[in-house]
């Protein structure tokens, strides 16, 4: 990762709200309360980087348009978005959220914020309403039943998003080397990480032809993780980030 990537405005603005971030969680103290586990924050490195080689600045993909977080746990990128002064749309679905969507909510009230907040479950009677500058959509597309629909009614009210997901370049033994082909695999209740709510793996090219088919042009994109990577097991995790350009905002 480049040294613009890394001392980016964006990246240093985000680095320092984590910070605050998480001296606001260690001050709310409730039993049998468990936070999102993971570093929300790391994913503005890979945000930065598709931003700079696309050569579309943060403020020009927004524009004066709200921002819609998908999936937004306990409102990590939300708030932060907001503190850069954006108006913010959350969504995430409390039946499948860690704490049941009580984290986004009591934080939204110690940080004073107005983020919109909606319990929403992106299988069953999924509707957007409103226009977007830019869509946050990281980490949710391999939880959907119906990634199809979902990327097709975002296209239809974001202009830009950002996506990441698991992808798999191997056949879950890693004899056949999918990497080329548009594929995706239908897992079972406990293939990965023993999820159920764990559906669709793609394969890089799989994936470029689903955002394709679903009204998307791909500005950029980066991987991380593993090179040898299968739809299930740990060490054969590989991340696929894009960001998309709508083609029915345009």
């Amino acid at each position: 990762m480049n040294l613009a990537v890394r001392f980016s405005e964006l990246v240093r603005k985000g680095l320092r709200f984590r910070s605050k971030f998480e001296e606001v969680k260690r001050s709310i103290v409730l039993p049998d309360f468990e936070w999102y586990p993971y570093d929300c924050f790391a994913n503005l490195f890979y945000i930065q980087q598709l931003a700079h080689e696309a050569d579309l600045p943060m403020p020009e993909l927004i524009g004066n348009q709200r921002v819609l977080d998908v999936g937004a746990a306990d409102g990590a990128l939300s708030f932060f978005f907001e503190s850069l002064g954006n108006t913010v749309h959350a969504c995430d679905y409390s039946g499948s959220n860690i704490n049941r969507m009580q984290a986004i909510r009591l934080l939204a009230s110690q940080l004073h914020s107005s983020i919109e907040i909606s319990d929403v479950n992106l299988d069953s009677n999924f509707a957007i309403e409103g226009e977007y500058g830019l869509a946050l959509f990281l980490g949710i597309l391999y939880h959907l039943k119906n990634p199809f629909y979902v990327l097709e009614s975002l296209s239809r009210h974001s202009r830009y998003c950002l996506l990441s997901t698991r992808v798999a370049r191997f056949s879950p033994d890693r004899q056949l080397c999918l990497d080329n082909l548009p594929l995706a695999q239908l897992l079972d209740a406990g293939d990965c990480n023993s999820d159920a709510t764990n559906y669709w793996i793609f394969t890089p090219a799989g994936l470029e032809r689903l955002v394709r088919r679903c009204g998307w042009t791909v500005c950029s994109s980066a991987c991380t993780g593993a090179s040898v990577s299968d739809p299930r097991t740990q060490t054969g995790d590989e991340r696929m980030f894009m960001l998309l350009s709508s083609l029915h905002q345009r």
